[in-house]
């Protein structure tokens, strides 16, 4: 009566309590020790009696009874999500959702990542039209700006006028002499054109029209005053000149690699080329030059819409065809010693200046 007396005495819950844990207990050492049986899982049941029921566990030492409400501190798992945790209960931490939980699911965003580089300052942004029916009815639609029209200073067309000074250097040969030698053959030999004429000042008048920027087409005069020449050895008997001149009439076309500031020019230009030789009481003519030509390389510097500036160097040959004799009184005759046409040529080095009259606006 001792031993079983504060049993007696303790609370019929707590009583109650006990004896479902102990039962519970029994039964599970029951399934453990069927389940561990050899044999057991692969007998088939013989008997038709329907199999028992499976025993529902006992509740834990200390869970409240159905219908009581927990202790403080005590959590039941519910058999459905509740919306919110019970009062008391730490918050469960949300767990990473896995790869194969959501196939089908939106794909998740990751970390942005960093912004584009801004666009470098030598880039030129290009403007692509929307196509039809981007913008909506009644908006106003952008439209780029056009782009600004480039600022000239050289005329497109004008009236073309220049003139140029410089030195004229005769060189090549006047004109060829037969000559015999040793054998008894004939050779040609070229006489030099500075046996009769020297170096000198010369002019140039130009007048054209300026088809376009860059381009010109002009008719032309120069004109060379000439020093006195070497003298001829073979033909003495003329003497040394006193002086010569000599005139080019010739059509050209010339071209400019900037005609706004500064630029390469280039001209060709193609004539008629005469030249006389004085001497005491005579003169010496050199004709029948039709297709003489010339080349111009040099520079041209705008100074305003109106007029620009260009050195030139010149480099022309030709070939005389008739050379004559002449006196002062108008009389002619043959040149004793020409016995064929040579080659001569000429340089000049100038600095012109050119203007456009009438220029366009534009």
């Amino acid at each position: 009566m001792s031993v079983f007396g504060p049993l007696v005495s303790a609370p019929r819950g707590r009583l109650r309590r006990l004896g479902s844990c102990a039962l519970g207990a029994i039964f599970l050492a029951i399934g453990h020790v069927a389940a561990a049986a050899p044999g057991a899982a692969s007998t088939p049941a013989t008997s038709n009696a329907p199999a028992a029921p499976k025993p529902t566990p006992a509740p834990p030492v200390g869970a409240p009874n159905a219908g009581d409400a927990p202790p403080p501190g005590y959590y039941v798992e519910p058999s459905a999500p509740p919306s919110e945790p019970p009062a008391g209960a730490a918050p469960l931490a949300p767990s990473a959702p896995s790869p194969d939980s959501a196939p089908n699911g939106p794909p998740v965003a990751g970390p942005p990542g960093p912004p584009p580089p801004p666009p470098s300052p030598n880039e030129t942004p290009i403007f692509e039209p929307p196509p039809p029916g981007f913008y909506p009815p009644g908006e106003p639609v952008f439209e780029p700006p056009p782009p600004p029209e480039p600022h000239h200073i050289a005329p497109r067309t004008a009236l073309w006028l220049g003139a140029r000074i410089g030195v004229f250097i005769p060189f090549g040969s006047a004109f060829a002499r037969a000559t015999p030698d040793n054998a008894g053959n004939v050779n040609l030999k070229g006489v030099p054109w500075r046996n009769y004429v020297g170096s000198g000042p010369m002019f140039e008048l130009d007048a054209g029209a300026r088809l376009s920027r860059n381009y010109n087409v002009f008719a032309l005069w120069e004109r060379a005053r000439l020093g006195s020449g070497r003298g001829d050895p073979d033909n003495s008997s003329i003497g040394k000149s006193k002086h010569g001149d000599t005139d080019f009439w010739g059509l050209g076309i010339r071209a400019t690699s900037n005609p706004d500031r500064v630029g390469f020019i280039t001209e060709l230009a193609v004539g008629y080329r005469r030249a006389r030789v004085a001497y005491e009481g005579s003169e010496i003519q050199f004709t029948e030059a039709p297709f003489e030509a010339r080349l111009g390389l040099g520079a041209e510097f705008r100074v305003n819409r109106f007029f620009s500036m260009s050195p030139m160097f010149t480099l022309g040959v030709g070939s005389f065809g008739k050379i004559e004799r002449a006196s002062h009184n108008g009389v002619a005759d043959q040149f004793h010693g020409q016995d064929e046409a040579d080659g001569h040529a000429w340089a000049t080095f100038t600095l012109g200046g050119n203007f456009d009259v009438f220029g366009s606006k534009r």
